[in-house]
């Protein structure tokens, strides 16, 4: 079946066929699984930034108005953002002011320390937090819906299973 992988599957078995030319091989399955794997996810991000443009967001930006809401005070200081979303300080501010502009958010005055600053989500943020989710969730679940509810299951198993190997093995090309 012809996919926009394609192309690139046709130059990995040209390389395949130049080594065996000079008897060598190469890990083809490890270079395919790699590739691929890259491959859909780069796909996946252009889905996700389109659905997210189309709704008049970024992924950041999106991500920032979901960690508020999922704090409990829908509150949070600069520099928990900046972590939770593993930005710089100053990316975070930048993050802050858009937010801000767009009403999403207010920057308050700590009750106990005058100069420690929260980011509050605004009533007008949730509102358009909550337009968000529902078309989101129907294009998560036809993108899903290629796979069976047991492979999905087999997929996410495999994958932790990667994301283990790679978390633990470092960089590969360190002795």
């Amino acid at each position: 079946m012809e996919s926009s992988f394609t192309p690139t599957e046709e130059l990995l078995n040209c390389r395949v066929t130049q080594q065996k030319e000079l008897n060598k091989s190469l890990p083809y399955q490890e270079i395919l699984l790699t590739r691929l794997s890259m491959h859909v996810q780069g796909k996946l991000l252009e889905n996700r930034n389109n659905m997210l443009r189309a709704q008049g967001i970024n992924e950041t930006l999106f991500m920032a108005l979901m960690i508020l809401d999922t704090k409990e005070s829908r509150s949070i200081q600069p520099s928990e953002l900046s972590a939770a979303l593993g930005s710089s300080r100053t990316n975070a501010t930048r993050i802050a002011d858009e937010l801000e502009k767009q009403g999403w958010i207010e920057r308050k005055e700590s009750h106990n320390d005058r100069r420690c600053l929260h980011l509050h989500l605004t009533d007008k943020g949730t509102d358009f937090l909550n337009s968000l989710l529902p078309p989101q969730h129907d294009c998560l679940i036809k993108l899903w819906s290629a796979l069976e509810q047991e492979e999905q299951k087999q997929l996410e198993k495999l994958m932790r299973k990667l994301l283990a190997r790679l978390d633990n093995i470092g960089d590969c090309f360190k002795k």
